[in-house]
């Protein structure tokens, strides 16, 4: 049998970070405490990610989110950078387990082997034509967001390609 784990998070928040024109990831660090990485890295603490998904673009990632938590974000990154909530939009899936790579390998054409998908790593990326960013936390410790319309389809693909594993 398979050593995977899925859960289907609650309680979490998500929030597109774009920062203001002639601001950058320099300008950020200064509200948030920490220099956002960019390039397909996540940076920040156990309070507050931000996953690089594109050139200049984060998606921050509170765990634990308290009501009007991205309004709170709003008000550090005031001046420097637009904060869109997006909770409500997706569906984050926690995969853990020594085969949670192996799982997820079955369906992102991205090279997850531990040397280059380490810890901190996000892939923004496809699973059976569904989108996906996927964060690597740990090294047996995915994150994965769909957007909420595709959580069906994709606890279903989960479902059934870790009975495969």
């Amino acid at each position: 049998m398979a050593d995977v784990r899925i859960e289907r998070l609650s309680g979490y928040g998500l929030a597109h970070v774009l920062p203001l024109r002639g601001k950058d990831a320099a300008d950020l660090g200064a509200g948030l405490g920490f220099v956002p990485a960019e390039g397909a890295r996540a940076s920040g603490d156990a309070a507050l990610g931000l996953w690089s998904t594109a050139p200049g673009q984060w998606l921050a990632f509170a765990p634990a989110a308290a009501p009007g938590w991205s309004e709170d974000l709003a008000t550090r990154l005031d001046g420097v950078a637009h904060v869109v909530e997006q909770t409500g939009g997706y569906t984050v899936f926690a995969l853990a387990g020594a085969d949670a790579r192996r799982l997820l390998q079955k369906g992102l054409p991205v090279d997850l082997s531990p040397a280059t998908f380490a810890p901190g790593a996000i892939a923004v990326s496809v699973i059976g034509h569904i989108g996906v960013i996927v964060h690597a936390a740990a090294p047996d410790l995915f994150h994965v967001a769909v957007f909420r319309s595709f959580t069906a389809a994709f606890q279903h693909w989960l479902e059934v390609s870790a009975a495969a594993l």
